[in-house]
Order: structure tokens, then C-alpha cells, then sequence
């Protein structure tokens, strides 16, 4: 076996952590070039880049038991506690097993129209000619359609408006941490400051939004609900604690993915007039004016393309992995302990894998070509044991808003803004002023 070669470009004592801190998506597309298992460097520290997608399965899915999670998630601790984010192995195993019933399709088909709900409402409250900042508009989005389904109504207003607060700077600062020292996170700057106030706060919401719902002793329909009533293989329910972190781990992947994601989705159909006639064309044929229920998200299939492919396009910049012992991938040898990194950003944008990878094509996710791509190579979710638990309710969340919205509107690009990908935990625009149009004649 072989030693990886190191890329180019290492600072003296920062080794690539400067680059990959100020250029994150530029960084981990170009890892490519350099081969299939590549070495950089954060600090001292090696970590071994893996740009293969068979290589990545094979981490991810068939070897899953030789690695545990990395560096990234590590750090998050602060955040995610004990929830799924954060742990590993049968730990892992156990906790995704007590907290699947709140994403079992029944439930899910019960969130629909709380859903459609909260996008109604964002919706009704545009007028013809208004610039709607769509970037923050999604964001706010995605967090009343999950507040709606997380938590009874009544209980969660204070934690709905801390996790607003909140959400954007935990993400901001998971990116910087897994890349600077440990002890970066210790040092008084404003930044750590203003993460540790946030997160204060909305700890002490969702515990309060927990305590109430506890104190009615039934189940109202929501997430919170029920978190509260299931019981591991022993019988044994959760903690308030660990109702917490999992409610932690559910809000910042939830609002991060699915707002994101609906911003990008506005954007591109703003670029693609053909591609957004056909999208209004199949929701106003399948639903009529009406808000979509569940049954309808399944027969919006070029709407489900459409999220599809902004899911390629604006996956997150990198995952890590941890080895439990030593390893082989691609001839390359890794030692025990050492941190793996791939970027899903990068992989969704390789020529290699995705023809013409820039270009925004719904269709490539039409059966017989989605079949032609490589396993590994298409990773919006996750894969394998760690695969986003909340997945199908995350696409369900943005089948029912992109449902809605077009229905009552377009949304047309705004002359001049430049719209930049930034890398958070996901990758957001740096802005996206849009100009709202009346499809009602209201």
C-alpha cells in the first residue's frame, strides 16, 4: 500500500486549514485533481481526502464499522449533546432506533398540512412588486413549517423564536470549528461569546417547551409528542435530555437543509424560465388552486426533480469520518485514528460523475439517467447508518412550500445582485433579492 500524496498550497504551521477556511468550495472541488485519497493538512493534524464516490461508499456504507464520527461532528458537541449528530456505533444504533417513529410515513403524512400551512401564511403576506429577500424568507420558512410539526402549538413560541436566533450562528461557527484548534471555542472573541448567549437561550426554550409538554401527559400531533412517548427495546423513554439534544440535532439540520435548499430552488428557476413554466404547468394541473396534502407530493414529480437537483448543486462542503483502526482505500494507507474527509459539494460536481455538472437540469433525475449515476456519488442526505434520519421529511417540507409559492407566485432575479455560494453547514447564497409577480391577477 501506498502513502497519499499531499496537496499543494500548505501554509507553514497552518497546513490547508486557511484555505479551506476562506475558500471552502474552491478548496475541496479542486482536491480532485490531486487523486482519489489525497492529504491535507489543519495545523499538525493530516487528514486524508477521499474523491472517489466507490471510495466513499465504502466508508460511508460497506465498511461503515471501520470509522466513526470525525472531527466535524466531534466539535459539535456543544450543540448536539447526545443526539443523532453526534454519536457513533451502537450508541448511534440505539438512539436512531428509539427516535424513527417520529419520522414513520403516518406521522409524516399528519405534518403535511401544517406544512402547506406555514407556507401559505409567508406567501399571503408578499404583494405584487415586493423585493422579498428570499434567502432570510426561506429561512424563516423552514423554521415555522418545523416549529408547526415539533412543537404543540401553544408550547412553542418562545423556542421557535430562540432557535431563529439561534440557528444561524451555530452553523457559522461548526464550519470554523472543525477546521481551527480546539482551543479556538475557549477564547473570549465576540463571535464564541455570542454562540454561547444563543445557545443558552434556547436550551432554557426547548427545556420549558419540553416541561409543558410533558406536564399534559398526551400526544398532540407533534414531534415533541412523540419524542416524549417513545421507549427503547427495554422500555425505557427518553430523558428530558436527550429529548433535547435530539430536538437540537432535528432544528438545526431541519432549518439549515430545507431553507437553504428552497432559496437555491427560487434562484435557479429564476435562471431557467423553460424549467419554471413546466414546474407552474404541473402544480396548477395537479392541484387546482388547492393547498397540496400528502398524497399530492408523490405525483409532483418534476417539482420533486427540481429539489433534486438543487440538492446536487448546493450539498454540503465536507463530511468527516474518524478511522477505528487502520485502513485501505484505494491502495492508500490510513492509520488508526485518523480523520477522513469528502465533500458532497464537490462530488455532485464532478464532470466525471454529473455531465455538464454546472448547469441547473432537473430531468438528469428522470429514471433511466438517475440509474447511470455512480453509487457514492449523489449524497445530499448522507448514506448508510448516519443517513439524515429526517430525510423524507425534509423533502416533503420543500415538495409542499415549492407546491405552494408557485402556485401564487413568481419570483423573478433582482438586476445586479450577485448571488454567491457560502459554506455553512450547508451551502447558502450571500444574498438573493427577488422580486415578487403576481400568477393569481392578485
Amino acid at each position: 500500500m501506498g502513502v497519499a500524496r499531499e496537496v499543494p498550497g500548505a501554509w507553514p504551521l497552518l497546513g490547508h486549514a486557511l484555505p479551506l477556511v476562506r475558500r471552502p468550495l474552491s478548496f475541496v472541488t479542486a482536491l480532485a485533481r490531486s487523486g482519489d485519497v489525497v492529504r491535507i493538512r489543519l495545523g499538525p493534524l493530516p487528514v486524508y481526502a477521499v474523491t472517489d464516490p466507490a471510495l466513499v461508499h465504502r466508508v460511508l456504507v460497506s465498511e461503515a464499522p471501520n470509522f466513526k464520527r470525525g472531527r466535524f461532528h466531534e466539535r459539535a458537541t456543544r450543540v448536539f449533546g447526545q443526539g443523532l449528530l453526534a454519536t457513533s456505533g451502537t450508541v448511534h444504533v440505539s438512539r436512531r432506533r428509539t427516535v424513527q417513529p417520529a419520522f414513520h410515513r403516518a406521522r409524516i403524512d399528519a405534518y403535511t398540512k401544517a406544512m402547506s400551512d406555514a407556507a401559505v401564511r409567508i406567501s399571503e403576506s408578499w404583494h405584487p412588486g415586493q423585493v422579498v429577500a428570499v434567502d432570510h424568507v426561506m429561512n424563516d420558512l423552514s423554521l415555522a413549517m418545523l416549529a408547526s410539526t415539533l412543537f404543540p402549538s401553544e408550547f412553542g413560541v418562545r423556542a421557535a423564536a430562540e432557535l431563529q436566533h439561534a440557528v444561524p450562528l451555530i452553523t457559522r461557527a461548526a464550519v470554523v470549528r472543525a477546521v481551527l484548534p480546539a482551543a479556538w471555542a475557549k477564547l473570549p472573541t465576540r463571535g464564541n461569546r455570542r454562540l454561547e448567549t444563543a445557545l443558552a437561550g434556547l436550551d432554557a426554550a426547548v427545556a420549558e417547551a419540553i416541561a409543558e409538554c410533558r406536564s399534559t401527559g398526551r400526544d398532540q400531533g407533534d414531534l415533541l409528542s412523540m419524542l416524549l412517548a417513545v421507549q427503547d427495546a427495554e422500555g425505557r423513554g427518553l430523558t428530558d435530555r436527550e429529548i433535547q439534544d435530539q430536538v437540537m440535532n432535528f432544528a438545526v439540520a431541519g432549518v439549515e437543509t430545507t431553507g437553504a435548499t428552497l432559496a437555491w430552488v427560487f434562484h435557479e428557476l429564476g435562471r431557467n424560465p423553460e424549467v419554471e413554466q413546466r414546474l407552474h404547468a404541473e402544480v396548477d394541473g395537479a392541484l387546482a388552486g388547492r393547498a397540496p396534502g400528502h398524497e399530492d407530493l408523490t405525483t409532483l414529480e418534476l417539482t420533486g426533480r427540481v429539489i433534486l437537483e438543487a440538492l446536487r448543486l448546493y450539498a454540503a462542503c465536507y463530511i468527516t469520518r474518524r478511522t477505528q483502526g487502520p485502513v485501505e482505500l484505494g491502495g492508500t494507507r490510513v492509520p488508526a485514528g485518523a480523520e477522513v474527509l469528502f465533500s458532497p459539494y464537490a462530488l455532485h460536481r464532478d464532470p466525471r460523475w454529473f455531465p455538464d455538472p454546472e448547469r441547473f437540469d432537473p430531468d438528469r433525475w428522470l429514471p433511466e439517467r438517475a440509474a447511470q449515476i455512480p453509487r457514492g456519488a449523489y449524497l445530499p442526505f448522507g448514506s448508510g447508518g448516519h443517513q439524515c434520519i429526517g430525510n423524507t421529511f425534509a423533502l416533503a417540507e420543500m415538495t409542499a412550500a415549492l407546491a405552494v409559492i408557485c402556485q401564487r407566485w413568481r419570483l423573478r432575479p433582482l438586476p445586479g445582485a450577485e448571488v454567491r455560494p457560502v459554506a455553512r453547514a450547508t451551502v447558502h447564497p450571500s444574498q438573493l433579492p427577488m422580486t415578487a409577480e403576481s400568477r393569481t391577477g392578485g
